[in-house]
């Protein structure tokens, strides 16, 4: 009688060990980056929070200390480091295309990829991605698909 007994506990507790563990890694992989293509729903201009213009967007796909995506016009592309949720991104290199519609969209790019040359933190919450300077939000993401 008191072997099924412990046979019963035994097994509770390495059900309840492996509930932990799972939780464990879904909390832990709720910090990541990669495997998301983030698109910007706020960027931060001369100071002032905006959204991309209409018709443009904004992206950023991290993978493995690489960062690609779309500026509004243009593809970029930059290297990238992790420590904790400290983040610095390199300088970005892109494609060269000159698009004049909608109007604004080089401003607009022009600022996004100096805005992820100055990231210094990032902060993911479930679908949202929020990359800051010090305590200044500078660009906020939502899950726009695959990469």
């Amino acid at each position: 009688m008191h072997d099924n007994t412990y046979a019963k506990i035994g097994l509770m507790v390495i059900a309840a060990l492996g509930f932990f563990v799972i939780l464990n890694v879904a909390l832990l992989a709720d910090d990541d980056l990669e495997g998301e293509n983030w698109v910007v729903e706020e960027l931060v201009i001369d100071g002032v929070p905006t959204v991309p213009l209409p018709g443009t967007e904004l992206s950023a796909f991290f993978d493995d200390g690489e960062l690609s995506g779309v500026a509004g016009c243009n593809s970029f592309f930059a290297g990238y480091a992790v420590d904790g949720d400290s983040i610095s991104i390199g300088p970005a290199g892109s494609t060269m295309a000159f698009c004049t519609t909608p109007e604004g969209i080089m401003e607009q790019e022009v600022a996004y990829l100096n805005l992820l040359g100055t990231v210094g933190s990032f902060t993911r919450d479930g679908d949202s991605l929020t990359l800051r300077n010090g305590s200044e939000v500078l660009l906020r993401y939502g899950i726009g698909g695959t990469g």
